[in-house]
């Protein structure tokens, strides 16, 4: 299933070229977009709905150099498996399954700290580097 991006930084891509481009690796800001991931995946373990615990344990924050993402879920088939993610952030309305979009709510809790963290992170980079 492809998403699309629930918030998404403009001139991200040059940015990440023009520090390419003066030598840097790009750690700092695959480091940046763990952290502002695991935050976000940390509010969003506070929302799901809770039957037995494996959506909640389920859910985990990635980032890499390019993104940050939360992912929830998994399509084990063994009894640690979380194949209904989706259905329950989605909803599933031929189940009469309502949408309980957990992940989308944390980010909007979150949205403002995340853009003020990013913002002061990627300032603190371009000042260390240019």
């Amino acid at each position: 299933m492809t998403t699309t991006p629930a918030m998404s930084v403009t001139g991200g891509r040059k940015l990440r070229k023009a520090f390419k481009d003066a030598g840097e690796d790009l750690s700092d800001l695959k480091a940046l977009h763990k952290r502002l991931a695991d935050d976000v995946a940390g509010t969003a373990k506070t929302k799901v709905p809770v039957r037995t615990g494996r959506l909640k344990a389920s859910v985990r924050g990635f980032g890499g150099t390019a993104k940050a993402e939360i992912r929830a879920g998994n399509n084990r088939k063994s009894r640690t498996g979380v194949p209904y993610a989706a259905p329950i952030h989605f909803g599933w309305g031929r189940r009469n399954i309502r949408p309980q979009p957990f992940l989308y709510e944390a980010l909007d809790d979150r949205r403002q700290d995340v853009v003020d963290a990013y913002n002061a992170e990627v300032r603190r980079m371009i000042r260390n580097v240019f």
